[in-house]
This record gives C-alpha cells, structure tokens and sequence, in this order.
C-alpha cells in the first residue's frame, strides 16, 4: 500500500512541476509580443519591429534559412525561449517554444531517450 501511495504522490507532483512550464507558455501567449503577434509569412523586419532584437541569430544547418531566438523568461531558473525562423526570403517559416539549436536538429539522428 505504502508503495502506491508513493507512486500516486510522485505521479502528483511530477504533474504539478510540467505544469509550470505549460504555465509560462500559456501567458506567453497572451503577455509577449514575439509569441502572440508574429505570424507565418511575416518578414524579419515586421518581427524584429513586435519583438525587438533576438538573443541570437543562426544560420541553421539542417533546416533551411536562418533562425532567431528570444529568451521571453525565465522557467524554473532557465531561461524560456522561442524561436523564429526565417525562409531563404527572410520569411516566417515557423516559431515555437524551443531556441534554434533545438529546432534546428538532423531527423535522421538517433533520438535521445
């Protein structure tokens, strides 16, 4: 008994702690410019002039174009990031709660467990 109960009270606060981050990009969407406002087919331009300069700037490997990264807060001691990245016209191809590191990664690479 006492080993459900432990494993009910881990599956508890293993919830509560996921939340946090679901939490911060919850208000993201409705507190930060970069993440409600920016749309796809947007230009680098009419981005940088809602979110302001990125935290950085890479031309990503395995995707095409270039990215920038916003840290929009901070998480659990870490910084919270989104993405922007940018087509070879420098368009909006997509954006998303992760930096371009993350995003920009080989599919073909083995996925770490």
């Amino acid at each position: 008994m006492h080993k459900f109960t432990g494993l009910i009270a881990a599956g508890a606060v293993m919830a509560i702690l996921s939340g946090c981050t679901t939490y911060h990009q919850a208000e993201s969407y409705v507190t930060k410019p970069v993440v409600k406002d920016v749309k796809k087919g947007m230009t680098r331009d009419q981005v940088r002039h809602i979110g302001g300069q990125p935290a950085s700037v890479i031309t990503m490997i395995h995707a095409r174009g270039t990215c920038d990264t916003y840290i929009i807060g901070q998480s659990e001691g870490k910084p919270l990031t989104y993405f922007v990245s940018y087509n070879e016209t420098g368009h909006v191809m997509n954006y998303g709660f992760q930096s371009c590191s993350e995003y920009d990664t080989d599919p073909q690479a083995p996925q770490a467990n």
